[in-house]
């Protein structure tokens, strides 16, 4: 089995959502995430019904201590301090016992013949994902920023590749900031009904909260693609093994019948990740 379907798979027996259509029988134990693609206008809600249950919500409150956490311009430098350093502590050391990133890490172990020490491992991924590098006019750069939060360039919104910070900042009754900052872009989605309900490809608007002005900034993305219902770290366990290879060239994979590309771009020394996302393999990128 193609190791993204395997650490697909785990994420869905771990804290992963699985995403159905709207005709799917929803099953309240494990959770769901219906797409409606079945109409398109600015304040259609992609993810018509999200249910988190109880004993996987602990995942998503943990990643979502991060979000407040970065400067939204990339042009910014970052000012962390001991509390955010401890809450990423405590997210990268739960995610590490997940189902996806032990898989993660068994294939990484079987594909070098080395065996990753807990400690080792933790710094392998807080350095993938946490640690910061500048690049052109970007200061304190991360692929977490990036992937999960998403960052401001100029009216640009780039990065920004996980569903369910989409998810929250299309529902004001469940952001902390009450605000539906979400203005979806019809263009794309038409073309993307094969591909749905796993991987979903669209344009949209952003009003992002910028922490540090305290103020709505107005951004948009053209053409963004996520991975439905991945928990956070099934986004890691996919994102970590992609850039094992440490290669640039777009790579293909299939999930559940249906075949993808698989993005990656690191940082100019090569130790970080910069971005990291799917798009349908019919899509240009």
């Amino acid at each position: 089995m193609d190791i993204y379907q395997r650490i697909w798979d785990a994420d869905m027996m771990g804290n992963g959502i699985r995403p159905i259509t709207a005709k799917e029988n929803r099953n309240l134990s494990e959770g769901f995430v219906v797409v409606d693609l079945e109409s398109c206008g600015p304040e259609h809600s992609l993810f018509k019904e999200v249910h988190i249950p109880d004993h996987k919500r602990g995942s998503y409150q943990l990643v979502e201590k991060l979000f407040d956490n970065y400067a939204l311009d990339q042009t910014r430098k970052e000012r962390s301090n001991r509390s955010e350093s401890r809450e990423v502590q405590e997210f990268l050391l739960t995610a590490m016992e997940t189902p996806p990133l032990r898989v993660a890490k068994e294939y990484m172990e079987k594909t070098s013949g080395v065996q990753i020490g807990d400690q080792e491992w933790y710094t392998y991924l807080h350095d993938r994902w946490f640690r910061q590098f500048n690049w052109d006019s970007g200061k304190d750069l991360s692929g977490f920023e990036h992937v999960f939060i998403g960052e401001q360039n100029r009216k640009r919104l780039v990065g920004h590749h996980f569903w369910y910070k989409y998810y929250l900042e299309d529902n004001p009754d469940l952001n902390k900031l009450h605000q539906d900052q979400i203005e979806l872009d019809c263009l794309n989605l038409e073309i993307q009904k094969r591909t749905a309900p796993y991987v979903l490809t669209m344009g949209y608007h952003l009003k992002a909260f910028d922490y540090e002005k305290r103020r709505f900034i107005d951004i948009s993305k053209k053409r963004c693609g996520f991975f439905v219902g991945m928990s956070a770290e099934g986004l890691l366990a996919l994102g970590t093994v992609r850039a094992m290879l440490n290669e640039e060239a777009v790579e293909y994979f299939t999930l559940n019948g249906v075949k993808y590309q698989l993005e990656l771009f690191m940082s100019p020394d090569n130790k970080c990740i910069r971005t990291f996302y799917t798009m349908s393999e019919n899509l240009d990128s």
